[in-house]
């Protein structure tokens, strides 16, 4: 502590206990349990948040050569401007990512951290997004949500939880027995804290001993941002997919064969 100045010490400590509360609290209330069935294939979905245009340039000719589609979080306030992962994409390629068949997914309209502002302005804020994506691509209804940052608070999971079927943290794991679709784990595919060993480890467990793996980046360039991934390791998690048998498929596309009939 620093004698100089307990106060501010004090301060620190207690926001420092606050955020952990405030985390052990979303993790284990506002849950929305649900089982992987017996028979669920060994599965991967590969997200994107943001998601600037490298990610579209450069990792969407890999899943199309592949077949596969992808979940594609966005927050309609960032649309078209500059981020710290790059220019981030026209309305015209969400457009083009729908009638392609992969899934739109809500990150709130403004790219809010939960811990920064009140439930109520949360809700607002996934309120705005929703309407921002039904007028983008009429009739849409996301039923995906990722926290931006990562971040959840009780509030927040409550707001996400009652429009989408299914919210995505980065707390890292494989999803396996009973789930918390309002609180799915998933794994960082960034180049700064992942290697091709490490993620092709993790798609051979999920081979083996069976389960749901979300992978998740921002930016898909050479030399990526803290918070992106490179072409070839991108490329390469999905080839050690394939290799692997898993299935590859949207966020939503699972949580419909977890939840039939539920609905946004």
């Amino acid at each position: 502590m620093d004698s100089r100045d307990p106060g501010g010490a004090f301060a620190r400590a207690g926001a420092r206990v606050g955020r952990f509360t405030e985390r052990a609290l979303a993790r284990r209330l506002s849950r929305r349990p649900a089982p992987l069935p017996a028979d669920f294939p060994p599965t991967i979905s590969f997200t994107f948040d943001d998601f600037p245009e490298s990610a579209y340039a450069n990792a969407l000719p890999a899943l199309d050569r592949a077949g596969a589609l992808a979940t594609w979080y966005v927050s309609c306030g960032l649309l078209g401007n500059s981020s710290p992962v790059g220019p981030i994409v026209s309305p015209e390629r969400v457009r083009a990512l729908h009638a392609a068949g992969h899934e739109i997914g809500d990150h709130t309209y403004n790219h809010l951290d939960a811990r920064a502002v009140p439930a109520e302005a949360y809700d607002g804020d996934l309120a705005a997004n929703h309407a921002a994506l039904g007028r983008l691509v009429p009739g849409l209804r996301p039923a995906s949500f990722a926290y931006p940052y990562g971040q959840v608070t009780l509030g927040a999971k409550r707001a996400a939880a009652a429009r989408t079927i299914t919210c995505r943290g980065t707390e890292s794991g494989i999803a396996r027995g009973t789930l918390d679709l309002a609180l799915l784990p998933a794994v960082a595919l960034y180049d700064l804290s992942m290697t091709r060993e490490r993620i092709e480890a993790l798609i051979g467990d999920v081979a083996r001993a069976g389960g749901w793996l979300i992978v998740y980046t921002h930016d898909v360039a050479p030399g990526p941002s803290p918070w992106g991934c490179s072409p070839d390791l991108f490329e390469a998690t999905l080839a050690a997919s394939l290799a692997a048998g898993l299935r590859i498929a949207t966020v939503g596309a699972v949580a419909a064969e977890i939840m039939p009939g539920e609905g946004p």
